[in-house]
């Protein structure tokens, strides 16, 4: 992404979710609140407000579901599956004790925001570039919403700077959710921040959630099936996928960090979802726990 602009990605999500809620057959995919908060981020400017009017009206909607048909069909869905996939892990985590959740590269994602006043007694903590955390915070500022008390965004270029110290004096058991973030570091920068900040972020257990694009044969990576117009955007905004690595390696390379694989999911991440545009494939979702006194 570029220094000075939110991420565009980010954006596209935020614009998928108010596009799905607002039809019929993927509405369900789509958490409460959820389509309210992204139409709110995506307020601030002219451009913007553009985008989301466009994706709110049904005599433009039409357009961006001709665009998605030509480049990968189903991304947005993909979107919400995964976020669907994400929630789900997270609550069952906080069922089973979780005091902090972390999310690292949080965008314009609304899952602390909706579930930090559900959760009083959890300390949630958003964590992204600056450019990015500015742009979620003029769009809350401008529909005149507060955080919850138990709700903190930081502002860290992952790309140049660590964790804050700060948050590694904590001992309660912790979730760090890592979603659509490290395909896009280089993989050295991937291990250093898994080996040396979060898998250290508690003496107590700390669970990961993170999602990776599958590497494949010869290499490659990316959605499947590929689209070539895509590949030239994400060059083009400086946002190209760096990371990758195959699913039969995934657990032997965590192990060399300090992690134990819990659960990979491919998608579309639920047996529910079965249409025919729910096959794209090429990006997983993986749980795993640090293994304290390891790597």
């Amino acid at each position: 992404m570029k220094a000075t602009e939110a991420s565009t990605t980010a954006k596209v999500i935020a614009a998928s979710t108010v596009l799905l809620a607002g039809r019929p057959a993927d509405r369900a995919l789509v958490p409460a609140g959820a389509a309210e908060l992204c139409r709110h981020f995506l307020s601030t400017n002219w451009a913007d407000r553009c985008l989301c009017r466009s994706v709110s009206s049904p005599w433009t909607r039409w357009l961006w579901r001709g665009l998605e048909r030509l480049t990968h069909p189903g991304i947005m869905r993909h979107y919400l599956l995964r976020k669907g996939w994400i929630e789900a892990q997270c609550r069952l985590a906080l069922q089973q004790g979780v005091g902090r959740v972390i999310i690292i590269g949080a965008g314009l994602d609304t899952l602390a925001l909706r579930l930090a006043s559900q959760f009083p007694d959890v300390d949630w903590v958003e964590i992204d570039h600056p450019a990015t955390q500015d742009f979620k915070r003029r769009g809350l500022a401008q529909a005149g919403l507060q955080l919850p008390a138990n709700l903190t965004l930081l502002s860290v270029d992952l790309s140049t700077a660590p964790l804050p110290v700060a948050l590694m004096q904590d001992a309660r058991p912790t979730l760090v959710v890592v979603e659509g973030v490290l395909m896009y570091l280089k993989e050295a920068e991937v291990a250093a921040l898994l080996r040396d900040q979060v898998r250290t972020l508690s003496v107590a257990p700390v669970r990961l959630i993170f999602s990776h694009m599958v590497r494949w044969p010869k290499g490659r990576a990316g959605f499947r099936p590929t689209s070539w117009w895509v590949d030239r955007w994400l060059d083009w905004r400086d946002e190209p996928f760096q990371w990758t690595i195959s699913p039969q390696t995934l657990e032997p390379w965590l192990q060399g960090l300090g992690f134990e694989l819990l659960r990979q999911a491919e998608p579309p991440f639920t047996k529910e979802a079965a249409e025919p545009q729910d096959g794209l494939k090429g990006e997983n979702l993986v749980m795993c726990v640090a293994k304290h006194g390891v790597a």
